[in-house]
């Protein structure tokens, strides 16, 4: 079992990351009920979504292959 370490830090246990699905960099929150602690994985939210809006705004009225081009960038970067 893991322990405590003296920055009161933990380590998940591989089997709960992999059935939870937590990967390097997710948050996770900390939930208390009772005498229980839950731990969960922070569900992404709208917010987390807001600083994207716009990126793409220039291409309004674009063809989709055109914006697919946009995004990939000239042939011409790719070669040696």
């Amino acid at each position: 079992m893991p322990r405590v370490t003296r920055k009161g830090q933990v380590t998940i246990p591989q089997q709960i990351r992999l059935l939870m699905r937590i990967k390097s960099g997710d948050e996770i929150v900390f939930e208390v009920e009772q005498a229980k602690v839950i731990l969960s994985k922070k569900k992404a939210s709208v917010d987390n979504l807001t600083k994207y809006v716009g990126f793409l705004s220039h291409l309004h009225g674009k063809e989709s292959d055109e914006i697919v081009d946009a995004l990939r960038g000239d042939v011409h970067d790719y070669s040696d």
